[in-house]
């Protein structure tokens, strides 16, 4: 009878059964199966970005229309108070909730989040200003407020965040309604401007995931901050 083999029958299977997987193990596991997500949502609405211009119509001088009712003074009023103003100050908000929770990441990804879509859109409608219809660009104002519900929502507890989800999603499709009435932009311009939003999104969500890791280790080591954790990173990399 030739001799027990360790790396087969119930001498393996024992072996394996002894060393369970780990819950550090589990984590990252799902830890990556969020980022491929997140990178799959992101590029996904980047291929629709590239697209978008498709449906677009060609370039013709617009023309305004001077009627006015309620609804419309309403909308433009909705419109009016989405600045660089407001939205600076709601970044601003949203850092100190970042700092509050102690979240190492927060305020670069408030940041990230929201001018990045903001820059994004101002530099399409700068690029396929002269081949598209001003209607059919990405509203700005609906980039700011989407981006803005993305950004709270990475900060936001567990506990707040269906909160400020529904009503972040409530305010942003009260301003795409609002972009409509007004006609300063179309449906090609409300996805324009959700596929920049949704670009940005995600892909600042990946940083998040990393947040808990890097709130550990400075609670070991508080010199040790997530600045110094990239630093560290970039170098070796190199």
């Amino acid at each position: 009878m030739p001799p027990p083999n360790l790396d087969s029958g119930p001498i393996r299977r024992s072996l394996d059964a002894g060393y369970p997987a780990t819950p550090s193990d589990t984590s990252s596991r799902a830890r990556r199966r969020a980022v491929i997500t997140r990178l799959a949502v992101s590029g996904a609405f980047a291929v629709l970005l590239i697209l978008w211009p498709m449906w677009a119509s060609p370039h013709v001088p617009a023309e305004w229309s001077e009627e006015s009712n309620p609804a419309t003074a309403l909308a433009a009023r909705v419109l009016d108070a989405i600045d660089v103003t407001a939205v600076l100050t709601v970044v601003a908000a949203l850092a100190v909730v970042a700092v509050m929770r102690k979240l190492p990441f927060g305020i670069g990804v408030v940041i990230a989040c929201t001018v990045g879509a903001v820059v994004t859109t101002a530099l399409v409608r700068q690029t396929m200003g002269a081949t598209m219809q001003p209607a059919d660009l990405p509203s700005g104002q609906l980039a700011a407020a989407a981006s803005l519900l993305g950004a709270a929502s990475m900060v936001a507890s567990t506990t707040w965040r269906p909160v400020v989800l529904g009503l972040g999603t409530v305010a942003t499709l009260a301003v795409a309604a609002a972009a409509l009435i007004v006609g300063s932009a179309s449906i090609t311009g409300i996805v324009g401007a959700a596929s920049i939003a949704f670009l940005w999104w995600p892909a600042c969500s990946i940083v998040m995931l990393y947040s808990p890791d890097a709130a550990a280790r400075e609670a070991r080591n508080p010199l040790d901050t997530a600045a110094l954790a990239v630093q560290r990173k970039v170098g070796r990399s190199r």
